[in-house]
This record gives structure tokens, sequence and C-alpha cells, in this order.
């Protein structure tokens, strides 16, 4: 049976076949593809013609041949013994011959990829009374994307500013800057006008649409993960102009603020929220996550993205134990594109490039740069022997820079060029960053930028042919694999040093959702002219509302059960990862839904052992007190042990290194799997068994008689900590490492990584301080327009100011010195904090520090899109 895919691709070798008598059959079949030119087997009779000259005594051209294509790929399929396509792959007029791969029918597929399909059993009456926050960049509510038949919650009350609220949206608010601070180059509204809100939207809950594309590439339905839930909107990301002039765009710390205290009133579901800084924050000054514990207590999930700084350790963000934390992973399939070279048989295949424009015609040439009439022009924009352009007269040429003279792309964009490449300044195997112009464009990195040069000065006709991307799948066994942009961990805050994470790794590359039709699909450059519905972007932002949609997923079936079972769900039920050392980098594991519904055991943290662990830390109790808005926590007599942990997924521990250690981890587990079960705990390594410490599990054996029994263990874990990493003489890792607790009799496994580490204290804190030092000196937000007023978030002592807004005036007027007091406050915090923003001088800042009550005063953070 043949599968023909309908796209106009030269080389499209996602057109495959498959037979199910094949496996056994010593001819497999093949796709051939050929050039377009220059030779006599371009036909459907050509092809028979150069396949009778390979084939073996014993074959016919009519068994062999499957089809011949004409509108959708150059050259036939084949059934081919391993010697005939050996002569095949010999002859000049022939590119490739590539094994046909079995496919699926797809979807823009990264649900499916995580086993969460269109056929998945489901919940529509309960889903569609689930409400998630996107809190991001808006909306475009017109997309119909967002259109539902089933009306909003009972209880919900639709809250919908500057747009009509629907079936789908029963939520919408914005937060709009202050002019003062910010040079605003939007209106006050939810409508998205970057496209990230909308894309994270869509992924999370999105409408089946049939037929969705990002044109022609990840052809297939597009949905959200849980299509029936609803979407309550809090805009916080505006677009500015900075200093520079340039537009940018901006999340504030008191912004977001704001909108998870209204998300909190509003009783939503969970919280999905692809934003944070580029660096890690001491605990004490990240307002943001402690707002989210507060969340946590009323019953509220917290999906959050890692940030985009890998594979750099100590660079993951919203690394609280209470929020879920994702990484993002690569997916099963990748982009190719070739850049075809008239009179070689080998095309330039990169990886990075999504060119979006059907492959050329026909081949296209270079112009030298002493060819071209605007010699002095281009040298003087470039200074760079390797740069030739078109003339205005020189139509039908291939534009041919270095990549760091973006001026001449506008140029060549301008005139209509047939296409550009682009040369060095970035790997061609970096899979994390895909590169794409408004105009049919390849990306060569520096090695291939002196093949083509080489070519270049060797033919006598120097013409190539840009092919448009092509989508293939990876082998069959193919490991999920994380991202080199994923932020790694550990947690740089020593409070938070034995929390592995990331907590989970989902699709984060090439994920291709909703976009708004009134928005460039590109930001730079600016000139981009095409507009669609659809978008492709890649990020931790990415893998967040993937985690998002799964939980919401979970919860329609789980209504009963809080954040942490769910996200234990999730966790342990994880697919495992590949690579030495990069528990760091994807925690358990990949999402994966096939058993999360089922997950058998589930490890349960409530709100008061978040507290109890974090007094264990020895964290200030009046600081704790504020940050969760409860005056009756006292630390004071509890010992402080930075041992402790919590009743976590995953087990994780810093030691000393060059030292003998002794870590017990003292875990408790729910049966929400059958009344009579016994599970058997077995400690599991991928490849060989760790040398470095010996592991143990007590007891080894849990039998439960009743579901929501609990059972305590311990898992023992001795050792000496000698450097045993490949990439540094001065750390030690345990990793590759789980507990998995197997049921008899029964199908389920719940897994949990364990992760024993040693880095030098002094190199961890420069680390650490090291990132924390470069990203601050970034002008991550324009000053305000006064330029010695900032706005700081003001932490107080609940007990003595009773989140009474009219005080924090009064408190202000002690500082402000006549300045007029109502200037000043930005937001009064009632929910999330126990505090208010305020733009202040520095001076007024200090002061503000030595007044009774008050616990911190901190610098506004802008946060950062992670995509």
């Amino acid at each position: 049976m043949a599968i023909a895919l309908k796209a106009l691709l030269l080389h499209l070798i996602l057109f495959f076949f498959a037979s199910l008598a094949e496996t056994n059959n010593p001819r497999k079949i093949y796709l051939v593809q050929m050039k377009v030119a220059g030779h006599r087997y371009g036909s459907s009779s050509g092809h028979q013609e150069l396949l009778g000259e390979v084939l073996d005594d014993d074959s016919t051209v009519a068994s062999a041949l499957i089809y011949s294509y004409r509108e959708s790929f150059t050259g036939f399929s084949a059934r081919l013994t391993q010697n005939e396509r050996q002569k095949l792959k010999r002859r000049r007029e022939v590119l490739e011959v590539l094994r046909s791969r079995n496919l699926k029918p797809h979807t823009t597929r990264s649900w499916d990829f995580m086993n969460l399909t269109l056929a998945a059993k489901r919940n529509p009456e309960v889903e569609s009374e689930l409400v998630v926050a996107v809190i991001d960049s808006g909306i475009w509510p017109y997309s119909e994307l967002f259109r539902s038949d089933s009306p909003p919650p009972p209880a919900w009350q639709n809250k919908c500013q500057n747009i009509t609220c629907n079936n789908k949206i029963v939520g919408a608010r914005s937060y709009y800057l202050e002019k003062e601070n910010y040079n605003l180059t939007e209106a006050n509204s939810v409508i998205d006008v970057m496209g990230h809100g909308t894309h994270i939207a869509s992924i999370v809950a999105g409408r089946e649409i049939e037929k969705a594309s990002y044109f022609g590439l990840a052809e297939g339905t597009m949905r959200g993960g849980v299509p029936n839930a609803k979407i309550a909107v809090y805009k916080t990301c505006w677009r500015i102009r900075n200093k520079k002039g340039n537009e940018v765009f901006v999340c504030p710390q008191h912004k977001a603020l704001e909108a998870i205290e209204d998300a909190i009133k509003d009783e939503v579901d969970v919280i999905s929220y692809s934003q944070g800084l580029d660096y890690p924050v001491p605990m004490h000054e990240d307002c943001v996550s402690w707002a989210f514990l507060r969340a946590v207590e009323k019953d509220i999930l917290i999906s959050t993205s890692a940030g985009n700084f890998g594979p750099n350790y100590y660079a993951v963000v919203n690394g609280a134990p209470w929020v879920m934390t994702v990484a993002a992973s690569l997916k099963d399939r990748f982009f190719e594109t070739k850049l075809e070279l008239e009179g070689e048989d080998k095309p330039i295949t990169v990886y990075n490039t999504i060119n979006t424009f059907e492959t050329q015609d026909s081949f296209y040439p270079l112009l030298l740069e002493t060819e071209s009439t605007r010699k002095r022009e281009l040298i003087a924009e470039s200074k760079d022997d390797l740069v030739s352009s078109n003339h205005k007269t020189d139509k039908g040429k291939d534009v041919f820079f270095d990549i760091s003279e973006m001026t001449i792309l506008d140029k060549a964009i301008e005139e209509r060029a047939k296409g550009v490449i682009a040369v060095g300044g970035f790997s061609n195997y970096n899979e994390s960053e895909k590169l794409q112009f408004p105009i049919a464009s390849i990306f060569l990195d520096d090695k291939m930028g002196i093949d083509l040069w080489n070519y270049y000065e060797d033919k006598r006709n120097h013409s190539v042919k840009i092919h448009k991307t092509v989508e293939i799948p990876r082998e069959e066994g193919w490991d999920p694999t994380i991202a080199d942009l994923s932020s790694r961990g550990p947690n740089c805050d020593n409070f938070l040093a034995n929390i592995l994470k990331p907590d989970i790794a989902a699709p984060g590359l090439d994920i291709v959702a909703g976009w708004p039709e009134n928005v460039n699909l590109l930001q730079v450059p600016a000139n981009d002219y095409r507009h669609l519905r659809f978008n492709i972007l890649s990020g931790t932002s990415m893998a967040c509302p993937h985690a998002t949609g799964l939980a919401l997923y979970v919860k329609s079936f789980k209504p009963s059960w809080s954040p942490s079972a769910i996200k234990s769900a999730l966790m342990t039920t994880s697919t495992e990862m590949l690579g030495l050392g990069n528990d760091f980098a994807y925690g358990s594991g990949q999402l994966n839904a096939t058993k999360v519904l089922d997950p058998g055991l589930i490890y349960e943290t409530k709100h008061q052992d978040y507290i109890d662990y974090i007094c264990k830390q020895g964290y200030n109790t009046e600081k704790l007190r504020s940050h969760v808005g409860n005056h009756k926590i006292n630390c004071s007599g509890t010992k402080i042990d930075q041992n402790a942990d919590l009743n976590y997924p995953t087990m994780s521990a810093r030691v000393k290194l060059n030292a003998e250690f002794s870590k017990v981890f003292y875990r408790t587990v729910t049966n929400v799997g059958d009344r009579n079960s016994t599970y058997l705990g077995e400690i599991k390594f991928r490849g060989e068994k760790s040398l470095w410490a010996n592991i143990t599990v007590n007891p080894k054996r849990l039998h439960f008689s009743e579901l929501g029994e609990t059972k305590t263990f311990t898992v023992n874990v001795t050792g000496k900590a000698e450097p045993n990493s490949k990439y540094s003489k001065d750390s030690f890792m345990i990793g590759n490492t789980w507990l998995t607790w197997t049921e008899m009799n029964g199908s389920r496994q719940v897994r949990s990584p364990i992760v024993i580490y040693s880095i030098i204290i002094d190199k961890e804190s420069r680390a650490c301080l090291s990132i924390a030092v470069v990203c601050s000196s970034r002008t991550l937000a324009p000053s305000p327009s006064d330029s010695k007023l900032r706005v700081y978030v003001v932490v107080v002592d609940r007990a003595l100011y009773h989140n009474d807004c009219k005080k924090y005036e009064q408190l202000l007027r002690k500082v402000l010195h006549g300045r007029p007091s109502d200037l000043a406050p930005l937001h009064c915090y009632k929910n999330v904090m126990s505090g208010f923003a305020a733009a202040l001088t520095a001076e007024e800042a200090e002061e503000l520090k030595g007044e009774n009550g008050v616990l911190s005063v901190i610098v506004d953070n802008i946060y950062d899109i992670q995509d």
C-alpha cells in the first residue's frame, strides 16, 4: 500500500511506503531521489529504464517499481535489494536512495508523541468545567482554535476586558504598565500583539483544527491537550520602546503578582506560566514563586518553564518545589533543508533552517562580488570578501552573504531576490534554534560556508538550488532527548539544593500552534510580510503548556487530587531519557500519557510540608510568615537540618566532595491503584551499576489493603564523593539511577530518580554568582521616565500592617519627603504577599528598609518569555 502525501517538495523524504509483508522480504522499499535535470531519466519511462539497468537478473521492473512521482517528489519508489540500492547510489543521476519509514496519520503531533492521542480516553463533561489561567502576552480571540460549544463552568463569572467572553475564553484581564515608567507602544488591551500567549493557550486547550500546518510543514490536526477546557487570560507582557529606540517585550514582576492574585480569587484550576528571569535568584527575592505557594494552598497546580539558558548547569529558574518546572525536549521528528549544487552529486544538508518557500524551480547563479555592479555599496556595508548580491537588473540570482551583515538581507528582500544563503555564526547541528527568513533561505555553518566558497571558485557555472524544508521522522527506537537550550539544574539557592529540578520534560522544539493573524511570523527582520494562523516556536515556553495540558487531563478524571498528587502522577509515569549526568536536564523524564491516569502510588506533599522544609533549612521566620501570609508560622523551635528533604517524587542530595557520605531519604506513598496490592522495590540503573555508592531500599515490599492507605519507606545511599565527571575534575555525580516500585501480578510501575552530586562549594558559588552578575548587568527593561525612580516590591510584616493599603501609604509618606504619596504606590497586594509595589528613588528605598515591619525592599525584576 502506498502512502503519498501532497506537498510540492523536490526531495520530499517524508514520502514513504509500507508493506506488511516486508519483514521477511530481502527487498525493502526505498525512495530514489533523482536530480531534476541533466539526464534522460526524469520521466516515468526514464525511471523504468534506470531501474531496469540496475536490477538483478531475478527481478523485473514491473515487480520492483512501486510509484513514479510527478508533483510531490522528484523520483520514484521501488523494492530493492541491498546490491541494487548500492548500484543506484553510484549513479550520477541519483541524489539519494533512502529507506522508506512507516508513517502514521499525523497531527502537529507533540501530543501524539506524548501518547495523548485523539483516541485517548476522555471525560468531556468534567474537562469542560476546568479553567486554565494563562499568564502571558494576551490572546487572539478571533482564532477558530478558541471556540467551544459547551458553556462555562456553572460557578464561573466571566470577566473579559476589551473583548467579549465566549464559551472557550471565559476570562481576559490586562495589567497595563505605568506610562510614567514605560514607553508603551501598544494600547491597553488583552489582544495579543506578540503571539506568545496565543501560542501557549492553543497548546493547552485549543480546539481541534484539521489540515493545520506551517506552510505545509507538520501538516495535520492542530489541537490542545484538553480541547474542552476553558481559558482565562491574564496579560502581563507588553510591547515597549527601550532607550535605544527598539521595540521589545517585557513582563514586569509586579504585574505577574497582580495576575496571580486575580487567578487565585477567580479560583482557576491550573496556572500556566511560561516566563521567568534570565537567571536564578535567591528564594527571598523570588516573589512570584512565593505567590505560587499561596496558589497551591488553594489547590491550584502551577506549571512553569525551566528557562532557555542551557546547556549550562545552575541555570534553571522557577525552581521552587511547589511548582512543576518543565524542561524542553526534542520530538520524534526533525527538519532537514538542502542546498543543491549544480554539477555536484551530494547536496549540502542542514538541520538548523526552516525554509517555508517551495523548492526553487531551477538552478540560480551566485554572483561573484567583483561582478556585482553594487560592489562599492556592498563593500562599504560589509567589509567582507564573502559577499555577493543582486543588482536591480540581476533578477533570478541567489544572494550569498555573511550572517553578520543583516542589512544585506533587508535589501535582498526588498528587491525580491530568489533566495539568500547566510554563512557563519551558528552550528548546523543545534536543533534547538531554527533559523528562517521571509525569503527562500538556508543557513550554513563556517565549514559548510568554506565548502560553498570552494565550489564557487572551482566551478565555471556556480549555480545552486535551495530546497524547501522537509520533516523527517527519527529512527525507530529513538529515545527522547533534551534540547540544548533547556536550562539545567541544580538549584543555585542553598535552600533548594536537595530538590531535583527541572521536574519533567515535554516537547518544546518546533511546536506548531495558534498565532495571531495580525502579527508577523518573525520579529526579525522587521519586513516579514507573511501572516498565518499558525506558527512554529521553540523553547521551554512551549514545553510548559504541554505539562499544563496533561495535568488538566489528569484532573478531569481525578478532580479531588491535590496539585502534588497530579504532579507525582506525571513524574513517576514518565519515560526514561538519555544522557550521563542529565538528570539535572530532564528530572524524572519525558511526559507520557499512557499510564498517567493510573500511577498506582503517588507522593503527596502537603502545604505544611513545604513550610516545615523551609524552616528546617534555616529560613528567616519573619520573611517566611510574610511570604506565606500566615503570622502563626514559627521556625524558632525547628532544628536546622540542611539535609532535610521533602516527600518528593525524586530524591536528590548535595554532598561534600572527596568525602564519604551517608544519605537517608524518607518517603511516604499513597495507594491510588487497587485495594489489595503489593509492590516490590528495586534499584535500577541505565547502563552499568554505579561504582561510587551502595543504594538500598527498606522495606523492599509494600502491601496495601485499602485505597488511600499510606506506607513509609527509606532509601539509603552511602559512598565516597570522588570526582567522576569526564567534564570536570571537581565534580561528582550519581545519576541515571532509579527506585522503581513494581506491582506484583500487575502492570504498574512507580519510578523515582536518585541523584547524589557534589561540586566544590566555592566553585559552585562562583557559578551561581556569575549567572546573576552577567545577567543582571543586562538592560532588562527601560528605566522609568524619571531616571531616579525605579519600581520596588516592598515586603512587610503582615502582623503589623494587616494587608491594609492605607497603612502602606502612611508608611510611604515617611520616606517620600514631600513628594506626593499618591504617585508612589503602584499596587497593594493582599493575597499573593503582604506588601506593595512602589516607584521610589534609591535613597527612598534604602530608608524604607529601616522602617519597622519592613522585611525587604526588592528592585522589581523584568521577566522574560521563555521561548
